[in-house]
């Protein structure tokens, strides 16, 4: 579950001056309450003041229009990210390799035009989008998108997307039940120095570790480790299932290298269990090794990518 909104960069230009400024108060008061709820970072297709404002009015010419000096400074420090949140582009990151796959592979509409920015990754981060006010299209709390993917066998299939969406203080209020969720996992704070020991209480339904991951997990690095714990989480409250997440199986070369597949075996039950599917959503090439058994998800191996017959 991640810990950041998405912005609805559909949301600027405002159509008219009249009420921007009410426009951005309300956009403060906003930021300002769901960080007080665990979102405290905004993610934003490109850097805020290369949005414009109005047609043809960059944010830079907007706030040298301000008089407002108080104002002015809420502006100006909201941009230098000194302000209610962290402010962070782009949205997707080149690390998110399993979300660029999803863009790739999904097309999302929005009032029947292709949309792959704030309101697309709310979908593919289970979030919450933010827009400014700006029309009274975005004066509600779930906004529809249409979402045209593959399946497997080739089919087109094409589903309506219910989003999570705010313009205003007041649109938090439908999405308690998301920010219920998100309380609990920060409240876990999951740590690599506890993790071994208090596994269980993490993950008491689904998710089971093979035992080597107890040396597996104090080497990873940090980002790594956060990111699997994110992803197992997700599965283990049932927001999302293994498989929905970027992964494959091995090679027939890997199936028929009896010293490469044994790399690739791990303890279920003290017995060695050969596993081949394998998330591959992890930057520097990081994989983690998992197999489906008796209504749960074993997790075998956590870390750098494991000898191929490429490999010397």
């Amino acid at each position: 579950m991640v810990n950041f909104s998405v912005f609805n960069e559909l949301s600027l230009p405002f159509s008219t001056e009249i009420n921007i400024v009410d426009n951005f108060i309300e956009f403060f008061k906003l930021l300002s309450a769901m960080k007080h709820k665990g979102l405290n970072t905004l993610r934003l297709s490109q850097d805020l003041k290369n949005y414009e404002v109005l047609e043809n009015v960059s944010f830079q010419q907007f706030i040298g229009q301000q008089h407002d000096i108080e104002f002015k400074r809420r502006i100006i420090s909201l941009l230098m990210n000194n302000g209610v949140v962290l402010i962070n582009s782009p949205i997707i990151k080149d690390e998110d390799t399993d979300e660029h796959e999803i863009i790739k592979s999904c097309e999302y509409r929005y009032d029947e035009q292709t949309t792959g920015g704030g309101l697309a990754c709310c979908d593919i981060w289970n979030t919450v989008a933010v827009s400014f006010n700006s029309h009274i299209q975005w004066d509600i709390d779930h906004i529809v998108l249409n979402k045209q993917s593959l399946s497997d066998n080739g089919e087109l299939v094409q589903d309506e997307i219910n989003i999570k969406h705010a313009s205003k203080s007041e649109h938090l209020e439908a999405h308690q039940q998301f920010f219920n969720h998100l309380a609990e996992e920060i409240k876990l704070n999951i740590t690599q120095e506890l993790f071994w020991e208090q596994k269980n209480k993490y993950f008491p339904n689904i998710i089971v570790f093979c035992p080597e991951i107890e040396s597996q997990i104090k080497k990873l690095d940090k980002l790594v480790f956060q990111q699997a714990m994110s992803i197992l989480r997700d599965v283990e409250t049932q927001q999302k299932l293994i498989t929905d997440f970027n992964h494959s199986g091995e090679s027939t070369s890997i199936h028929n290298n009896d010293d490469l597949k044994k790399l690739r075996e791990f303890t279920i039950n003290g017995n060695k269990v050969f596993f081949e599917q394998h998330i591959k959503s992890f930057p520097n090439a990081y994989r983690m090794y998992f197999l489906e058994q008796d209504e749960h998800i074993y997790v075998g191996y956590i870390g750098k990518h494991l000898k191929g017959n490429k490999d010397k």
